[in-house]
Formats: structure tokens, C-alpha cells, sequence
């Protein structure tokens, strides 16, 4: 009895213990992903990009310079004509209908789109780190809880192998406590694959090298009890980064339609030059000259294809509307699924944890004393052992599968305070 008590109380520590020195917490983690990994700071790059493209979408044209000589004739000289002249003038095209002004309003609503994206694929990385890490780590419990069960095997081999030869024993006893450890160390090869995997997927969402970080991990935080608090809805509301980009996207196309359809009015073309005249010959002055027009731009050619331009810019924002619209109840669809879920699997570890292995543990304590007795066989203390064992896999198991919900809700809501976690800030950038 005591050696099975020390047994669960190493299993135990291993499972909640606190790591080393050197360990990692999970919000350590998620700092790390949102500063070192490659996609993330590839979608801030796109986010600067779109920056970038918000003033030249509102730019004037560029204006035109000319220098020339006017009236030369043919003989080259500048004093024979007084219309000769040297002359520079300038060009240029003025929009006064407002169409680069919404042009540039459409630009920033694509960056206003682009950097909700980016917010909104932190929030997901956040969450595939945080499923990768509860995965390592429960996978190294379950390795250990699988070490501590061959341990046990290891003491039922050898007695039913001593009351074996002693005659006192059966051979089916001795068969069947080697085969369950030799399926126990089975699980532990397999449980050792998956922290490997895990980890592998977790270093690579930290921006380093799989099997680079060794450090161990300590226990995911607490799990949240309210999960019917009002704050989960509205976590979904208009606020979100998915339907901010949705809505900054049919903006865009709604002030792109109206920019394109401004396109089609004419635009005033101004006009200014100086001609400045040499001495004639004979040495007559000359007073200098200057020409000032205004124009008007008239697009002819154009209309029809800015009208065209201007009406699927309007089919893509309905478009977007509707996608908006999906998104919501999207939302909303996978928040109550992932509430119930959540619901459930904090409900089934609470159950397992408090009341099934704690009765197991006790189960497999009275056998051990009942078989030190004389008073049952070993294979009761099998049947005990072995149902603990599979009750420990499940419990881990239940935790890692809310775990897993967790880091569902994280991407659903944004939410980490919901979640008991403090999130890396990111920094909007919608200007």
C-alpha cells in the first residue's frame, strides 16, 4: 500500500509539479509567437504596405513641364521675327469632383481591412499555439503516468512470477501482468511521439527550429467557470477584428464605386507659360509675353468603362455585406458550440478528478492490502491497477480536450481575459 501511494504521489507531482528554473509558461509562449514568428510579422508588413498605399491613391497627377522655342525660322536666328521666343510653361490636371479624395477614403479602408486580418490571424496563431502547447504538455503527462504504470507492472511481474514458482501462483497471472506492461511501454513510445510532435509545432509557432527549445512546460492556467457570462456575446459584436475587416471592405468598395463613377466627370486642365523675347536686330527691346488657359478634361472614351467600374465595385460590396452577415452567425454558431463543449469537458475533468480517480486510487490501495492479507488474488490487484491507470489517461486526456476548447474560444472571441490569459498587445494600425 505504501509503495502504491508513493507511486501516485510521484504521478501526481509530475502532473502539476512546479518545472524548473528554465521552464516556460504559457503566456511566455504567446509573447514569444507574437514577437519571433514569420507569418505574423509577414501580415505586419503587409499591413505597412497598405499604409503606404493610402497617399498616392489621392495624389494629384503629376504636372507637366515644357521648355521649347516658339516661331524660330528657319534660318535659326532669334532677332529676324519679333514672335520668336524662348518659353517655359507648366501643365496641370485638377480633379473637382472629388474622385482622388474618395479614392484615397477607399485606400484607407483597405488598410483599415488589412490590419484587422492581421489582428485577426495574432488571435488564431495565439490559439494554435496554445492548443500545441497544452498537447506537449499533456503528452509529457501522459509518458510519465505511463512510466509510473510500468513501474507498478514491474512489482506485479515479479510477484506473480514469485508465487509462480512457488507454486502458490497461476501462469495466466504472471502472462497477463507482462503483457499489460508490455502495452504500458507501448503507450509510453507513443505518448513520447506525441510531446515530440507537439513540441516540433510549438517551436515552429515560437520562431524557432523544432526540437530547438527543450525548456519544460508548466501547467496551463486555470480554466474558466463562467460560461455563460454575457461577455462571451459580446465578444462577437461589431468590434470583432472579422467583422471590422468585413465592414472596412465594404466601405472600400462602396467609396471605390463612387471614386470610379467621379472618374467619368471631366476634370479642369490648367495651363501657364512665359515667352520671353530677345532684341531684334538693330537692337529694337521687346516686351516679354505670357499665356494662361483653363481647360476642361472631357472623357469621352471613358465613362462607360468607369460606370462598369463603378457598378462591380457595388456588386462587391453587396457582395461583402452578405459575407459579413454569414460571418456573424459563423460566429456566433462556433461560440455556442465551443460554450458547450467547454461546459461539458470542464464538467467531465471536474468528475473524473474528484471523484472517479480519487475512488480508483482508493480501490487499488484496499486490493494491495486485501492481496498483502491473503484474502484475494493478484489479479483483483491487476484489474484495479489497470482501471486506475486507464481512468488517469482519461482525465489527462478530458483536460487536454478543454484545453483544446480554449484555444478554440481564443480565436472565436479574441477574448483571453475571458480565458484567465493575458494576451500580447497588438498594435492597430488603421492610419
Amino acid at each position: 500500500m505504501t509503495f502504491v501511494r508513493t507511486v501516485c504521489l510521484t504521478a501526481s507531482l509530475a502532473l502539476w509539479g512546479a518545472g524548473a528554473a528554465s521552464a516556460l509558461d504559457l503566456e511566455g509562449v504567446l509573447r514569444e509567437v507574437a514577437a519571433a514568428n514569420p507569418t505574423l510579422a509577414a501580415r505586419r508588413s503587409m499591413v505597412e504596405a497598405a499604409r503606404r498605399r493610402v497617399a498616392p491613391a489621392g495624389a494629384w497627377q503629376s504636372p507637366m513641364l515644357e521648355l521649347g522655342a516658339l516661331n524660330v525660322p528657319t534660318s535659326g536666328r532669334f532677332d529676324m521675327d519679333p514672335m520668336t521666343m524662348k518659353m517655359i510653361g507648366v501643365s496641370q490636371r485638377v480633379p473637382v469632383f472629388g474622385a482622388n479624395r474618395l479614392s484615397r477614403r477607399s485606400a484607407g479602408e483597405a488598410l483599415r481591412a488589412e490590419s484587422a486580418a492581421s489582428e485577426l490571424t495574432h488571435y488564431e496563431f495565439f490559439a494554435l499555439a496554445w492548443q500545441a502547447y497544452a498537447d506537449a504538455f499533456y503528452a509529457g503527462d501522459l509518458a510519465r503516468q505511463a512510466e509510473a504504470h510500468t513501474a507498478v507492472m514491474d512489482r506485479l511481474v515479479g510477484s506473480a512470477r514469485a508465487r509462480y514458482e512457488s507454486g502458490n501462483g497461476r501462469l495466466e497471472d504472471a502472462l497477463r501482468a507482462e503483457a499489460e506492461r508490455a502495452r504500458t511501454l507501448a503507450d509510453l513510445a507513443a505518448f513520447r511521439a506525441e510531446e515530440r510532435s507537439a513540441r516540433a509545432r510549438l517551436d515552429a509557432l515560437r520562431g524557432v527550429p523544432p526540437g530547438a527549445g527543450g525548456e519544460e512546460l508548466t501547467p496551463p492556467p486555470g480554466t474558466s467557470t463562467m460560461w455563460e457570462s454575457p461577455a462571451w456575446n459580446e465578444a462577437v459584436g461589431s468590434s470583432h477584428p472579422r467583422l471590422r475587416e468585413l465592414d472596412a471592405q465594404d466601405s472600400r468598395y462602396r467609396f471605390a464605386a463612387r471614386a470610379a463613377r467621379r472618374m467619368a466627370l471631366p476634370d479642369l486642365a490648367l495651363t501657364a507659360s512665359y515667352a520671353r523675347r530677345g532684341r531684334l536686330e538693330g537692337g529694337i527691346a521687346q516686351d516679354n509675353m505670357f499665356n494662361a488657359t483653363v481647360g476642361l478634361m472631357l472623357p469621352i472614351f471613358a465613362p462607360q468603362r468607369e460606370l462598369s467600374e463603378g457598378a462591380e465595385m457595388d456588386a462587391m460590396a453587396r457582395a461583402t455585406e452578405s459575407e459579413r452577415r454569414a460571418a456573424e452567425l459563423d460566429l456566433l454558431e462556433q461560440l455556442r458550440a465551443g460554450l458547450a463543449s467547454a461546459a461539458a469537458s470542464h464538467r467531465t475533468v471536474g468528475l473524473l478528478a474528484d471523484t472517479v480517480v480519487v475512488t480508483q486510487q482508493r480501490a487499488v490501495e484496499a486490493s494491495w492490502s486485501a492481496y498483502s492479507a491473503g484474502t484475494t488474488d493478484l489479479w483483483r490487484v491487476f484489474e484495479a491497477t489497470h482501471t486506475l491507470y486507464n481512468e488517469q489517461i482519461a482525465l489527462t486526456r478530458a483536460r487536454q480536450d478543454l484545453a483544446g476548447t480554449e484555444a478554440r474560444l481564443l480565436s472565436i472571441t479574441t477574448r483571453g481575459d475571458l480565458l484567465g490569459v493575458h494576451l500580447p498587445e497588438i498594435k492597430r494600425s488603421e492610419r
